[in-house]
């Protein structure tokens, strides 16, 4: 009797990329059972989550081995597969700083296997980021050969259409591709391009409705956060924008959704320090937006009187609270967190100095004026020295750590050192510490958001060139005419992309005269140009420089450089 064996093929059914990480790496199928699948309890396996709902929790070794071995499994090229395994080992440690970061460090790693807009966009990071160890980062616009990098990020940026225009693209994997967006041309220079994803992230904020309650934790816990610090890091761009568009980003700003929550009395960990400060700061610099630089205190919106109040107290009761957490704690930080900690109080101390030289009520000068008055900085020198001493701190132990061979964490996308240290030289009249400020950056190169210690050092020197004329100009304009006229008046601060920046002479009545254009060339202090014909006419007329602009119809920018409401406790009403 013959025997006849028939064999039966295998019925597949559609793919699924709804199962947990764990699963997807070992290729079978998942229960999809939550919070964690069946398939991996009965084994003893870690589940790694679903997709963009991962736990929020710290990585245990397991995890990390999980992690290190997801680029094994990631689709690409061997150079693809490189990049991501640099971002891995490298770059998302450098990103996360000197805080721990479940965004850089677990989630987007996780997202990214399944998501190939994700997954080419932290490709092109960590090559845009091995470029800058290297030395051989561009910021050339006309480049007609685009690098690896480039040529990563404008895949990802594909992708993401493609799914959006099919309608297939999930809320959150639009959000945090914004993200990687705003850092990636944040990191190369190309300020106006990573305003347009961040304005894009938070319509999509505003927009947003969840699925579960795991979704709003984490838009609540990493992705709000987050948010909020990329637009701190990006307050120099926005401070050269017009006053409505400074206004547009204060209502965009709205649609962060973060647990606003009163200061403590003590803060519990250090990450609970830096969300109350950041969203201190966030609040002052909301209330920033709103002002107009040509107008007087008493004529700014209404709201903006209450706005700072809140934040103000907010911030004035942070420092407290925080030196209580570090007498009590700072025995148990390491040295990562211990210069987290110095960072926290570097930033602390820098909106204070911002709020206390603001304008008072009974002020009329135009706030814009009133800021860059020559004395209104010289009672906060011991805040500056403090800020110097703080930054000469973390560079020295930074060094010490190159020498080690560990590193460097100077490469990040959140504001550090280099914002704070730009701002004592420009706004410090204590010359010898403006000097230490300008030695430390230029001893220790740091990229942090839109913030390069290299064009810092540049923008410092070329600062203080048009400084030393203008009170030059200062000077003989006093004595033949007894007119006084404020550095906000007379100059501009303009970003181009490709890390390229002028300062502009403004002209009354005519098109501002270029300085010069410069990107990463050697600066020459020759170089800038004196006033156009029109401040003549100006200084006889004894006019400012806004009324003649209002009265022509042009408006400016004024880069007004963090000006705030000068807090008094008897004063919360509009005078």
């Amino acid at each position: 009797m013959t025997v006849t064996v028939v064999s039966k093929k295998r019925k597949c059914g559609p793919k699924t990329r709804s199962g947990c990480q764990t699963c997807k790496i070992r290729r079978i199928k998942c229960d999809e059972t939550k919070p964690s699948c069946l398939r991996c309890s009965k084994t003893g396996r870690n589940c790694d989550g679903y997709g963009l709902e991962p736990a929020l929790k710290p990585l245990d070794n397991r995890r990390l081995g999980v992690i290190q071995r997801l680029y094994t499994h990631t689709p690409g090229n061997g150079q693809e597969k490189r990049a991501f395994q640099y971002f891995i080992n490298r770059t998302a440690v450098e990103l996360s700083g000197f805080y721990s970061s479940s965004f850089w460090e677990q989630l987007i790693l996780q997202a990214s296997t399944a998501e190939p807009a994700l997954r080419h966009a932290v490709i092109g990071i960590g090559a845009l980021h091995e470029e800058y160890i290297n030395g051989t980062l561009k910021y050339d616009v006309n480049e007609s050969n685009p690098t690896f990098a480039v040529s990563q990020y404008t895949k990802a940026i594909g992708h993401l259409r493609k799914s959006l225009a099919n309608e297939k693209q999930d809320p959150l994997t639009a959000l945090m591709s914004c993200i990687l967006f705003v850092c990636f041309d944040s990191l190369r220079g190309f300020f106006t391009s990573a305003m347009v994803h961040l304005h894009s992230g938070l319509k999509i904020l505003r927009d947003l409705r969840f699925e579960s309650a795991a979704q709003s934790d984490m838009v609540e816990e990493s992705l709000g956060p987050l948010f909020n610090r990329l637009s701190l890091q990006s307050i120099l761009y926005v401070d050269t924008r017009t006053t409505e568009i400074r206004r547009d980003f204060v209502s965009r700003l709205s649609y962060v959704r973060s647990k606003d929550e009163d200061v403590p009395e003590i803060f519990e960990t250090l990450e609970d320090a830096r969300t109350c400060l950041n969203q201190a700061a966030d609040g002052l610099f909301r209330v920033f937006y709103l002002c107009d630089g040509e107008l007087p205190i008493s004529q700014q919106p209404p709201e903006s009187y209450v706005m700072f109040d809140i934040y103000y107290t907010k911030l004035h009761a942070w420092n407290p609270a925080f030196e209580k957490f570090m007498a009590a704690k700072s025995k148990f930080l390491n040295g990562r967190e211990l210069r987290g900690a110095a960072v926290l109080k570097i930033h602390a101390t820098i909106v204070k100095i911002m709020a206390e030289a603001s304008p008072g009520p009974g002020d009329d000068r135009p706030i814009g004026e009133a800021i860059n008055a020559s004395t209104t900085f010289e009672p906060l020198t011991n805040d500056f020295r403090i800020v110097v001493t703080l930054c000469k701190s973390i560079i020295a132990a930074t060094e010490q750590d190159v020498q080690l061979g560990k590193p460097a964490l100077n490469f990040s996308t959140d504001l550090g050192i280099v914002g704070p240290l730009y701002y004592v030289a420009c706004r410090c009249r204590d010359h010898p510490l403006r000097n230490q400020a300008l030695d430390l950056l230029t001893r220790c190169p740091r990229r942090e958001g839109m913030w390069d210690s290299e064009v810092g050092v540049r923008m410092i020197k070329e600062y203080w060139a048009i400084e030393e004329r203008h009170m030059a100009f200062q000077k003989d304009s006093a004595q033949e005419l007894g007119i006084s006229i404020p550095l906000s008046e007379v100059v501009d601060l303009v970003f181009t992309d490709g890390m390229r920046w002028e300062w502009v002479w403004k002209n009354p009545l005519e098109p501002p005269t270029m300085v010069r254009e410069s990107s990463m060339d050697t600066v020459s202090t020759s170089s800038v140009s004196t006033p156009g014909g029109g401040w003549a006419d100006m200084v006889r007329s004894g006019r400012s420089y806004g009324s003649i602009r209002k009265d022509t119809g042009v408006r400016s920018s004024t880069p007004s450089t963090f000006y705030f409401f000068k807090h008094d406790r008897n004063f919360l009403q509009p005078p």
